[in-house]
Formats: structure tokens, C-alpha cells, sequence
């Protein structure tokens, strides 16, 4: 048994839940669900509603997908029984997070090729 068992579910979920957020925002880049919030660093200013980029800049959407990642994953490692927690194996706390890269790298391999 051990001491933190939700801290292993946290962090399983987190990542699976930005890399959902990532992904479906790209799907529909206009839709509010997936980014809540937007920084624009041309301006230095936080936007809940999309800025036209002639007068803002390109906006950064990781810091929603981060805290949009963050806060479920809170909930759901909140939500889980510490029985079921204390059976996330080490084989996962290291696969799903290995998953993860690859499937963001598979994604993003426009960037390098």
C-alpha cells in the first residue's frame, strides 16, 4: 500500500487529459471548450474571449490546456476510491506518460519532418 495513492492517479490522468485537451482543440481551433482562456504575450494580457491576432497577437492556449488538465485531474483522483488507487500499477505511472510523448510527438511530427 502506498503513502499516495492519489498522487498515481493524478498523474495518469493528467497527462491522458492534456493530451485530450491538446488534440480537440486543434480539431476546432474556434470553440471555447478546449482552451477556456488565452494569453497573448504581444500585449501581455489574459482573454477569455478569442482577440483578433492583427491587434493581440497569436494567442498561447497551454496554459489552459494545462490548467483545464490540472483541475480535472484533481477531481478525478479525488473521486477514486483509495482501494482503486493503490492498484495503478508502476507499469502504468511509466507507460501512460511514454504514450503520451508519442502520441504528442506523432502529432506534432509536421514540426520535425
Amino acid at each position: 500500500m502506498s503513502p499516495y495513492p492519489r498522487f498515481k492517479v493524478f498523474s495518469v490522468t493528467f497527462g491522458v487529459l492534456y493530451v485530450l485537451a491538446f488534440y480537440m482543440n486543434s480539431l476546432d481551433p474556434l470553440s471555447q471548450w478546449w482552451a477556456p482562456f488565452r494569453y497573448y504575450p504581444a500585449v501581455a494580457e489574459w482573454h477569455i474571449e478569442r482577440q483578433p491576432p492583427e491587434t493581440a497577437g497569436p494567442a498561447i492556449l497551454w496554459y489552459a490546456w494545462m490548467a483545464e488538465a490540472f483541475v480535472a485531474a484533481v477531481v478525478v483522483s479525488l473521486l477514486t476510491p483509495r482501494k482503486l488507487a493503490d492498484r495503478v500499477s508502476a507499469t502504468a505511472l511509466w507507460a501512460v506518460p511514454a504514450v503520451v510523448i508519442g502520441a504528442i510527438l506523432v502529432y506534432e511530427r509536421r514540426w520535425f519532418f
